[in-house]
Parts: structure tokens; C-alpha cells; sequence
């Protein structure tokens, strides 16, 4: 492998672990600060009073107690809730992490791009690149994951047969605000757009493209995203 091509995989690699280790941190905070709402829940006088009165109407024979158990209750309402032990902060970030070892273990080290594809392009340019379909559903959630080189649209998506149908139709406004926010995502990301197709629809060849090709070979050639 060339040194160019060992530098970038370095990069992806570590583009990707800090993406992970960010995800990881925003997971365990809230995490944390569910289990510490759900100790307080639990603690609160209300909780505990629906459980002495479910548990004297499930099993009637411990009925008797229950009098002597809500004074009890009462005399306590004031106390503080003990934390959980697991709200006391963060766990120190490691360096062992399993995920940490398989994402360095083997990251892409081909260019990867993400695309609004008519029926058969995607197949087309899997020999070419690592290719990652767009559906209007979660198109959004995927370019802001994924870790990806480009995104291209195909002049044909809008073909019937195909997740995109009628992309670029008067009237079907679900698909157009699809690909604005594809659009401004890979926009905000640095990610190329580029217009993939020979004879693209008006509605898309008067928008701004980082490049337009008609052939697969042309993937490579594409401007390199900033990271």
C-alpha cells in the first residue's frame, strides 16, 4: 500500500474513533442522568406510597402492616434520596475499548459515498467505491453518522421503481425537502455533491454541484473532503 493511501486510512481511522468515543460520552452522560431521575422517582414519597398500597391490595394478609409502613412513610417524606452510585460522574474514558480495537483493527480504506440512486446505479458503482443507498426516511440520520467521501445524486432517481420515484415531480415536495436536507447536511460536512448521470431532469441540473460525471471511473477523481 502507498504512503498516501496508509495516511488516509490513518485518517479514517481516527475520524472514526473520535466520532465513536464522542457518541460514547454523549450516551454515558445521559445515562447517568437517567439513572440519577429514576433513583430520585424511585425515592419520591408518591412511588413508594403506590407500592405499599398495590403490594396490601395484591396480597391482602400484609394489609395490617400497612398502616404502621405509611406512617413510617410519612415521618420520612423529608429525607434526602440517596444518589446511585452510578450518577456520581462520567467513567473515565479508556483506551481499551472493543470498539476502539475493531474500528482501528480494519477501517474502509476505499472511498466511500453515499447516493440518491435510481434503480441499478448503486450496483453500477459498487465496483468503484463502498456504496451507502439514501432512502427519504433516514437519509438525514445516515449522512450525519456515516463516515463517508462524497454524496452523489443520480439524474435518475426520480425513475419509477425506486425509493426516490418521482424525485423532482411537481407535487411530490416530501422528496424534494429530502434532498435539500441531504444537501445542506453533506454541505455543512464538507462532503462533495456531485451529479451522477448524462441526461439529468432540469429540476436537478439547475442546482450546485461540486462535480458532475457520467462514468464510474470518474469517483476517483473527486475532490478529497476536508477532515
Amino acid at each position: 500500500m502507498s504512503r498516501d493511501g496508509e495516511e488516509r486510512r490513518g485518517a479514517r481511522a481516527d475520524q472514526q474513533l473520535a466520532r465513536v468515543k464522542g457518541t460514547l460520552r454523549e450516551r454515558e452522560a445521559r445515562l447517568a442522568e437517567l439513572e440519577k431521575r429514576i433513583a430520585v422517582l424511585e425515592g419520591s414519597t408518591a412511588v413508594q406510597f403506590g407500592k405499599l398500597v398495590a403490594g396490601a391490595a395484591r396480597n391482602p394478609r400484609s394489609g395490617r402492616r400497612l398502616p404502621r409502613e405509611l406512617y413510617r412513610l410519612w415521618r420520612e417524606r423529608h429525607a434526602p434520596v440517596a444518589e446511585s452510585r452510578a450518577s456520581g460522574g462520567m467513567r473515565p474514558e479508556r483506551g481499551d475499548r472493543p470498539e476502539d480495537r475493531l474500528l482501528v483493527a480494519d477501517p474502509c480504506d476505499t472511498m466511500i459515498v453515499a447516493g440518491v440512486f435510481g434503480p441499478g446505479t448503486a450496483a453500477r458503482l459498487a465496483g468503484h467505491a463502498r456504496v451507502v443507498p439514501l432512502y427519504p426516511h433516514d437519509a438525514a440520520t445516515v449522512l450525519q453518522t456515516a463516515d463517508l467521501d462524497a454524496v452523489v445524486v443520480d439524474a435518475t432517481a426520480g425513475e419509477p421503481g425506486g425509493p426516490w420515484a418521482y424525485l423532482g415531480v411537481p407535487g411530490m415536495y416530501d422528496r424534494d425537502l429530502a434532498l435539500h436536507e441531504i444537501r445542506r447536511i453533506a454541505a455543512g460536512r464538507g462532503l462533495p455533491l456531485v451529479l451522477y448521470g448524462a441526461t439529468p431532469p432540469a429540476t436537478l441540473a439547475c442546482l450546485t454541484w461540486d462535480a458532475t460525471i457520467t462514468d464510474p471511473d470518474s469517483l476517483a477523481a473527486l475532490p478529497t473532503p476536508a477532515r
